[in-house]
């Protein structure tokens, strides 16, 4: 793939230093969390349940796209991406998590590595793997705009300037969603399902995070999981109506737990919250879907 070939050449070395140890680090976090980072997304993967109805969303177990089969980034199968608008904005998500997490951790003291970290590890982990596809659906490159916020989060960039770079991967990642393909379902269903799968990733990572063999980056992720679902949230609540108050009354109780427990983008000493609350919570929303 030609951004394969220019992810190398046109990165700093620092960045690609970064992205090897967010790499390493998520491998750590995924092996030790049944895979939340690692969760597929086929047709058996949380918040994907519209597809396997319909019959698509194949080879989300078994995809081809990636090295090695893995299918880049949370096991993305651009073939299914191709044709399942869930699933296509699905890794954008995971895309703008890690901006929103990588954003955060401007803010803290010495945060900036981390925050280069989260920038580039999408970048060789989902959107080389889903390049095909973005051309195909005339999504504007945007690998420059990612690899600039990288370069400036790592070197001595004021935050503003950092924050601006940033800005532009977020408008990349709103224009690239209209772009979606075409589906079977309505944009109802597919609000509800991307934000159930979100908070299903961010209830995963928590779970790992704080687990024995937790690391920080598993944390950071989580965080990152957790804001976009928020910001789904938000912008699925006003469209449920009294059809759906069941559902809404769910996501409220949700927030609020979830809000709770990634009070920081800095992992705290102790978890605040039971990762199990964290789970059933998000079990639930994920149960209300089905209602669509």
């Amino acid at each position: 793939m030609k951004y394969r070939t220019k992810l190398w050449t046109s990165i700093s070395a620092a960045a690609l230093i970064a992205a090897s140890s967010a790499v390493s680090g998520m491998a750590s976090a995924t092996a030790s969390h049944d895979g939340a980072e690692g969760a597929k997304l086929g047709k058996d993967a949380p918040g994907t349940f519209l597809m396997a109805q319909a019959g698509e969303g194949e080879g989300g177990e078994g995809g081809e796209g990636g090295e090695g089969g893995e299918g880049g980034e949370g096991g993305i199968d651009p073939a299914a991406a191709a044709k399942n608008p869930a699933l296509f904005i699905s890794a954008l998500d995971i895309i703008r998590a890690h901006y929103l997490a990588g954003a955060a951790m401007l803010d803290v003291e010495g945060g900036r590595s981390a925050a280069g970290e989260m920038f580039a590890h999408p970048i060789s982990e989902v959107y080389v793997d889903l390049e095909p596809v973005f051309e195909k659906q005339r999504v504007r490159p945007f690998m420059d705009d990612m690899t600039n916020a990288v370069d400036l989060a790592l070197g001595d960039a004021p935050k503003e300037e950092v924050m601006a770079a940033v800005e532009k991967v977020y408008a990349a990642l709103d224009a690239a969603a209209k772009k979606a393909p075409k589906g079977k379902f309505d944009p109802l269903s597919i609000d509800a399902a991307l934000m159930a799968d979100m908070f299903d990733r961010a209830a995963k990572q928590y779970d790992a995070a704080v687990s024995p063999a937790g690391t920080d980056e598993a944390w950071i992720d989580g965080y990152g999981f957790w804001k976009v679902a928020e910001r789904r949230a938000k912008e699925l609540l006003p469209k449920l109506g009294s059809k759906h108050e069941d559902m809404a009354a769910e996501i409220a109780a949700a927030e609020e737990l979830f809000a709770n427990a990634y009070r920081s983008v800095e992992k705290p000493a102790s978890p605040g919250v039971e990762p199990g609350a964290l789970f059933a919570a998000s079990s639930r929303i994920l149960l209300k879907t089905s209602s669509f």
